[in-house]
C-alpha cells in the first residue's frame, strides 16, 4: 500500500475543496463512506486516483463516480499539470508518498497529449498503472495506448460501472509500493508483488451495501448527449486516407477486437483468427504484423483453400532441385520467405491432413525440410492462422489434427459478423464510398438516410466484403449524387416490402416534420405524458435509437430552466424546487451548458 501523509491534499489542480455528492444513496456521514484500499491497508488510507481530462463536465461526473466508489480522486485539467507533480516527485521536490495508485487520462488535450504522458510515466514509473480513455475509439488509438504501457484502454462512450471495475483491477494489479525513507534514488520506488488479480484483494469497507450506487449517473458517460458539446460526442468522419488498416468500428464488439490487437501486436505468440468469410481476418492479421516489432520484415499471406493439395508442401516448405518432375531449380517456400516476419495461413481448416503433421513440427521447433531436402532449415516466423470453419468439429470428424489445433489455438480472436454490428455500417459505407470514388476517379456519392437504413437492416451474409462490393456497385451504377432506395442492388431490395414504411419515408421526406409540428401544435391539449409518448412513438417509427439518451437531457433542461425562471435565477431556490442539492444543480448547469441568466430568458 502506498503510504499517504495525513495532510490535506487538494482534489484538483485548480480547486482546493473536495467535491460533495448530492446523491441520497451516497450522501452519508464520513463514518459510513465506502473506501477502497490497496492490499487490505488501514481504512483511513484510501487508494488514490489521478483523473486527467480537459472536459470540465465529464471530469466532474467521473470524479463524483469514483469518489462514490471509495477512491480518493485528484483531478487535473491537463496532463501537463500531472506531469509537473510527477516530475517534482522524480526530482525529490515532493515526497514519493504522493504517488497515486492509478491514473485515468484522456488522450487529446492541449499542451501534452495523454499518449505522450503515458509513455513518460511508463518510462519513469513503470509500476504505476495508467488507464487511457478517448472518444476517438479506433484501432490506432487502441494500439498506441498499449504501446505506451497503458494498463487498459476505455473507448468513449463507456459505462461508468465498467470504468469503476477497470480502475479496481488496475489498483489490484499494481504491486504494493514501499516508501523509501532515504533521499537516494527516489524515483522508481521499491515494489513487492501482489500475487492475485482478483477483486477480492481490494478492501471495500462499506457499512451497508457493498456496491457503489452508480446507476443514476451511468448514462452521463455510457451514452452520448446529443445536445451537449462534450468531446465524447465527436465522431469524426473516417477518411479512406486516414485509415490505412481499413478496420473500422465503434461497436463494442469491434472495441474488443481493437483491444486484442493492441495487446497481441507486440507478442510473438500464435494467434487463431476465427469468423465468417468477409469479416476481415486478413486485415486483422496484417494489423497484428504492422504494429509488431516484425513490421519491417515480410508479411506473407497464403490461402490454403486456393492451393492444390499436391502443391501445398512445396508452397510452404520449398523444394530442392530435382525433387519432382518439373523442379528444375531450388525454390524457397513461404516459411523461408517469411523468416523474421509473419506467415498468415488463411483457411487453415482446408490444409491436407498429411501437411498438418509437417506444420506441427515447424510450430514445435521452427525447423522443417524442403521437399526432397536432406538438411533441416530453421526459421523464426510468427504464425497467424485463420478459418471460417469450426475446427473443434473438424477434430471430432478426424479431418484436423487435435495436437495441431492446440498448437494454433493459443490465443483465439473471433471477429463479429457485420449483421451483429449494424451501428458500424454507416461509417463503413462512408469509407467504402470514398474509396470507390477514388478508384473510379469520380465524385463521391452520398447515401440517402432511407437507403442507409435498409443497408443496416440487411443480413450481409458476405459481411464487410459484400458491403464493399455493394458500395463499388453503387458508385458505378447509381445515377445522381445521392443514392436513393431505387438505386440499391436487387439483393437489398428483395425484402423491401417488409420495410415498406421506410421506403415511403423516402418519397415523403417531410412527413416526420409534419407530424412533429402536429404534436407541438396540439401539445396544449395533451398532458405532458401524452406528448412525450407521441414523440417517442414518432421517433421509433422514423428509426431512431437511444431515444432515452436523447430525451433525458432535454427533460432535465426543461425542468431546470423552469425552476430558474420561477426563482429569478437563484440557484439555491431552483435546486430546492427541483429536489436537488446545490452541487448537483451546478453540475447539471455545466453538463447542459446552461447559465442561470440564460435560464431566465429561455421559455419553453
Amino acid at each position: 500500500m502506498t503510504a499517504y501523509n495525513d495532510k490535506a491534499t487538494p482534489n484538483s489542480d485548480n480547486q482546493g475543496s473536495a467535491q460533495t455528492s448530492d446523491n441520497p444513496a451516497i450522501r452519508e456521514s464520513d463514518n459510513h463512506a465506502i473506501k477502497v484500499t490497496v492490499n487490505n491497508a488501514p481504512e483511513d488510507n484510501p487508494a488514490t486516483l489521478w483523473l486527467i481530462d480537459d472536459d470540465a463536465a465529464l471530469r466532474l461526473v467521473l470524479a463524483d463516480t469514483f469518489e462514490d466508489a471509495g477512491l480518493n480522486v485528484i483531478s487535473f485539467t491537463q496532463a501537463q499539470a500531472a506531469w509537473t507533480r510527477l516530475n517534482d516527485i522524480l526530482q525529490q521536490q515532493e515526497s514519493v508518498t504522493q504517488l497515486p495508485d492509478v491514473i485515468l487520462t484522456d488522450i487529446r488535450m492541449p499542451m501534452m497529449d495523454g499518449l505522450s504522458f503515458s509513455d513518460w510515466v511508463h518510462e519513469h514509473f513503470p509500476k504505476l498503472p495508467i488507464v487511457i480513455m478517448t472518444a476517438h475509439s479506433d484501432l490506432t488509438s487502441a494500439i498506441n495506448s498499449y504501446q505506451t504501457g497503458a494498463f487498459e484502454y476505455l473507448p468513449k462512450p463507456f459505462d461508468l460501472d465498467d470504468a469503476v471495475v477497470t480502475i479496481y483491477k488496475a489498483i489490484n494489479y499494481q504491486p504494493n509500493m514501499a516508501v523509501a525513507n532515504s533521499t537516494a534514488e527516489p524515483a522508481p520506488k521499491t515494489i513487492t508483488t501482489n500475487s492475485s488479480d482478483t477483486l477480492s484483494n481490494i478492501q471495500v469497507k462499506p457499512d451497508a451495501d457493498t456496491r457503489p450506487k452508480l446507476a443514476s449517473k451511468a448514462t452521463l458517460v455510457s451514452k452520448t448527449n446529443k445536445t451537449s458539446n462534450h468531446k465524447t460526442n465527436v465522431k469524426p468522419a473516417i477518411s479512406a486516407n486516414d485509415n490505412p488498416s481499413g478496420i473500422i468500428g465503434q461497436s463494442q464488439a469491434m472495441q474488443t477486437v481493437f483491444r486484442a490487437i493492441g495487446r497481441l501486436a507486440h507478442s510473438p505468440i500464435t494467434v487463431l483468427i476465427t469468423g465468417e468469410s468477409g469479416t476481415g481476418k486478413e486485415l486483422v492479421a496484417s494489423a497484428l504484423h504492422q504494429h509488431s516489432p516484425r513490421h519491417q520484415q515480410p508479411f506473407i499471406a497464403l490461402n490454403m483453400a486456393a492451393i492444390p493439395h499436391d502443391l501445398i508442401e512445396s508452397e510452404l516448405f520449398g523444394h530442392e532441385k530435382g525433387a519432382f518432375t518439373g523442379a528444375t531449380t531450388t525454390r524457397q517456400g513461404r516459411f523461408e520467405q517469411a523468416d523474421g516476419g509473419t506467415l498468415f495461413l488463411d483457411e487453415i481448416g482446408d490444409m491436407p491432413y498429411s501437411t498438418q503433421t509437417r506444420l506441427l513440427r515447424v510450430l514445435a521447433n521452427g525447423e522443417f525440410f524442403r521437399v526432397g531436402g536432406q538438411q533441416p532449415v530453421k526459421v523464426n516466423v510468427r504464425i497467424i492462422a485463420a478459418t471460417h470453419q469450426n475446427l473443434e468439429e473438424l477434430v471430432k470428424q478426424g479431418k484436423f489434427r487435435e495436437d495441431l489445433f492446440y498448437r494454433l489455438n493459443v490465443i483465439r480472436l473471433p471477429l463479429p459478423p457485420l449483421r451483429t454490428r449494424p451501428e458500424d455500417i454507416p461509417a463503413l459505407a462512408n469509407y467504402f464510398m470514398q474509396r470507390a470514388a477514388e478508384q473510379m476517379n469520380s465524385a463521391e456519392k452520398q447515401l440517402h438516410p432511407t437507403a442507409l437504413h435498409i443497408m443496416q437492416t440487411f443480413e450481409w451474409r458476405g459481411n464487410v466484403r459484400q458491403l464493399e462490393n455493394v458500395c463499388l456497385w453503387l458508385t458505378v451504377m447509381a445515377t445522381g449524387d445521392t443514392v436513393m432506395v431505387d438505386d440499391l442492388p436487387p439483393e437489398l431490395l428483395a425484402n423491401l416490402s417488409s420495410d415498406l414504411e421506410a421506403y415511403q419515408e423516402q418519397n415523403l421526406p417531410s412527413q416526420a416534420m409534419i407530424q412533429n409540428d402536429q404534436i407541438r401544435s396540439h401539445s396544449h391539449s395533451l398532458s405532458w405524458q401524452q406528448a412525450l409518448a407521441a414523440w417517442a412513438e414518432q421517433s421509433l417509427q422514423t428509426g431512431e435509437t437511444d431515444i432515452l439518451q436523447t430525451a433525458t437531457p432535454e427533460f432535465e433542461r426543461v425542468l431546470l430552466t423552469a425552476a430558474l425562471n420561477h426563482s429569478g435565477g437563484k440557484k439555491i431556490a431552483a435546486a430546492n424546487l427541483l429536489g436537488w442539492g446545490r452541487n448537483t444543480l451546478t453540475r447539471k448547469l455545466q453538463q447542459l451548458d446552461i447559465s442561470s441568466e440564460e435560464g431566465q430568458k429561455n421559455h419553453y
